[in-house]
């Protein structure tokens, strides 16, 4: 009996043994646990407003968009009429002088009128001639169209100077008025003497600085007939000739706009003799007016 149940016991354990074998268990894995952080991500990608409109790179230009010349001068706006006399001359010297550098187109037009002739016999007969070489009556008037950029290739005879006006060139404080969005500075300047021989030849005469075209020999288109100016043709005619030349009254009258800073127009007047010491002796006298206007820049 014995036997028989330790028999029965080994069957039954191999029999246990053999389910048990055939039956494969799934180990079970934990997931470790996620921490969670509260610091932002780090990143290199810029940050993009969703609000801003996007830009095609390869879109072509807007015809319309106004082109910016990078070349082109600051504005020279006047946002108030200046104070002082000193301010109001370094306003006029700077549009004269920017006028200048330009080399603007204008139109302009010099006339001498109110002559008169005192002179002995001799000197008389040469009347017409001295007129001519001072550029008064009607007959002598002098007009002439500059166009912008004329200046380049053509000899400077009737052109601006530059101005170098100081108050010291003036009789009383220089004025600047505003009206309708321009500014006016007049200027009324000291008178000036020269003379001229075949010995001496000088000039002191502040309305030389003022801008207009001026020189130290017989030109026509000179604004102002100096002395010498005067010698180089009469002392060709009248032998001997001693030239002596006076101006006084002098004002000159500048309009700018004060928008742009440009000149709109410039006037000078004066009243000019002369005296003419050969040929009898004479003296001639007249009233020089010159205007330059419609300015292009």
């Amino acid at each position: 009996m014995k036997r028989i149940l330790a028999l029965m016991l080994a069957v039954a354990m191999l029999l246990s043994f053999a389910a048990c074998g055939g039956k494969e268990e799934t180990p079970t894995t934990t997931a470790a646990p996620v921490e969670e952080s509260t610091d932002a991500p780090v990143t290199d990608a810029p940050v993009v407003d969703p609000s801003a409109p996007v830009v095609d790179p390869s879109a072509p230009a807007d015809p319309s968009a106004p082109a910016v010349d990078p070349s082109a001068p600051a504005g020279n706006a006047i946002t108030a009429a200046p104070a002082t006399s000193e301010e109001i001359i370094a306003l006029y010297n700077k549009t004269i002088n920017d006028a200048y550098a330009a080399k603007v187109g204008f139109n302009k037009v010099r006339y001498t009128d109110n002559e008169k002739l005192n002179a002995g016999a001799l000197l008389k007969m040469f009347g017409d001639l001295v007129y001519s070489f001072m550029g008064i009556g009607a007959e002598n008037k002098y007009t002439m169209d500059v166009t912008k950029g004329q200046w380049e290739g053509d000899v400077p005879h009737h052109y601006l100077r530059k101005s170098t006006l100081t108050q010291a060139d003036l009789t009383k404080d220089a004025v600047c008025t505003e009206a309708n969005g321009q500014y006016t500075i007049v200027l009324n300047v000291k008178g000036g003497t020269s003379k001229a021989s075949k010995s001496e030849s000088w000039t002191k005469a502040p309305i030389d600085k003022c801008g207009i075209c001026v020189g130290d020999a017989d030109k026509s288109y000179f604004d102002h007939k100096t002395a010498p100016v005067i010698y180089s043709a009469v002392g060709q005619v009248v032998k001997g000739a001693v030239i002596e030349e006076s101006y006084n009254n002098a004002v000159v009258k500048a309009v700018i706009d004060g928008a742009t800073g440009h000149l709109v127009s410039l006037t000078v007047e004066f009243d000019i003799s002369v005296i003419i010491d050969a040929a009898g002796g004479g003296n001639a006298t007249g009233s020089t007016h010159i205007s330059y206007k419609n300015f292009k820049y």
